[in-house]
């Protein structure tokens, strides 16, 4: 028996080979899914090193640039191109690990000793927590004694830590293990990173052949553009903040310290660190810092958010615009939008990258919407849709657009129509 090759029918049992395979590896991924989750789990933490490269090498790349253009002009006037790179990614790795050794031996001593300084005064917080309960809930019996409950509460189940030390033990250790895994995956990271910086134009060179050689051309060219728009956004925007969160923080070292506010190193960490989060951390990060002031020197509670408020607002008004632009560009609703959509489902780190992202997602849409209008001959300007005109362009076929002077009449009311309108609202 004789077969012909059907091309229409051939086509349709590729397609349904595919389909049944999809759905096999769709019901397999369900049935089997806690051991293909585990399986990804520990692909992922096999890469985690690349991926602190990856990080440090995007964030370390502006700075590279800048060593590169800065040798180029004034040091090296004719340089090997190998011989520059190198020069400028060993400058930069020298100078981070210095910022970072100098940072850590700075801050880490004063924060063990102003965590330390607080433990001891936890005593006295209480005590003075217990005298202002009894001193504002006096007229209130009730509220009194379930405000004084929870406060032995609490101081219960701080004495009770002791009999539990001996069963944290273990736990303990296994942190210690797991920093010391998050302190060599980083390590790691940066030794990636420095390879990423010294060929980066060999290896975007690469990725760009191979979409090149998958995709079509107008897919590569989307895809390009998109890229090249993330890593400006992302790029601009965390190394601006991380620049000016790190200028607040020693601000804020400095004048706490002559101000005299307690636990001073603590607090600018933890203003500086909070500091990263766009309108939101000043306030996540004055709060508690706050109320640890009220409850171990309430005459400095004031000085310090008087303070705290003039540093904000000049963070806010001077400093966060001059490192930051307008790299964003985003209206104030949508990046408070961002920050509660990235927080809710992605916690700090989406706080951390909402607004770049919303960023890059709303130039997109802002950028197809306007194409769009182009191509039916209407207004792309949002301020020509504050009147009645959205409705007009709605209603009316291309072919019958209203002119230039029938726009303006319509817009803008002649002197007669002004007359007749009734002011009494």
């Amino acid at each position: 028996m004789k077969f012909y090759a059907n091309k229409k029918y051939n086509t349709i049992a590729i397609y349904a080979i595919i389909v049944i395979a999809i759905s096999m590896l769709m019901v397999i991924a369900i049935f089997k899914f806690s051991a293909i989750s585990a399986i990804v789990k520990k692909v992922l933490g096999i890469l985690t090193p690349v991926f602190w490269g990856m990080a440090l090498a995007f964030l370390l790349n502006p700075l590279m640039n800048t060593v590169e253009k800065s040798l180029k002009k004034y040091v090296i006037k004719k340089p090997h191109p190998k011989l520059l790179r190198g020069i400028s990614v060993a400058s930069t790795a020298i100078f981070f690990v210095a910022v970072l050794c100098g940072l850590l031996y700075i801050v880490i001593p004063a924060f063990a000793d102003s965590i330390s300084s607080m433990t001891e005064n936890a005593k006295l917080i209480y005590n003075k927590l217990y005298d202002w309960t009894e001193r504002f809930l006096s007229d209130n019996p009730k509220l009194e004694s379930i405000a004084k409950e929870k406060l032995d509460n609490f101081t219960s189940d701080i004495n009770s830590l002791i009999d539990k030390v001996q069963p944290m033990v273990d736990d303990l250790l296994s942190g210690a293990m797991s920093f010391v895994g998050v302190v060599m995956d980083f390590a790691l990271g940066f030794i990636v990173s420095i390879y990423i910086l010294v060929s980066k134009e060999t290896l975007q060179a690469q990725f760009k052949k191979l979409f090149i050689a998958t995709f079509k051309r107008s897919t590569c060219n989307k895809v390009f553009r998109l890229a090249t728009m993330c890593c400006k956004t992302f790029g601009n925007f965390l190394t601006g903040k991380i620049i000016d969160s790190l200028i607040i923080g020693i601000m804020c070292f400095f004048g706490c310290w002559i101000l005299n506010i307690p636990y001073y190193v603590l607090i600018a960490v933890i203003v500086g660190i909070t500091n990263v989060i766009p309108y939101f951390g000043p306030f996540i990060g004055a709060i508690p810092c706050a109320a640890l002031v009220l409850f171990v020197e309430p005459s400095k509670c004031i000085v310090f958010v008087i303070f705290i408020f003039i540093l904000q607002q000049f963070d806010g008004n001077i400093l966060g615009p001059k490192i930051l632009g307008g790299v964003t560009g985003l209206p104030t609703f949508w990046v408070l939008v961002a920050l509660f959509v990235g927080g809710g489902l992605f916690q700090a780190i989406g706080l951390l990258l909402a607004v770049p992202t919303c960023s890059v997602v709303y130039e997109l849409i802002k950028e197809s919407t306007r194409n769009k209008l182009r191509k039916k001959n209407l207004p792309t300007e949002t301020k020509d849709y504050i009147s009645d005109i959205s409705r007009i362009y709605a209603t009316t076929e291309k072919s019958e657009l209203p002119t230039a002077d029938e726009l303006e009449s319509m817009i803008i009311p002649s002197a007669d129509d002004v007359n007749e309108v009734n002011l009494d609202v």
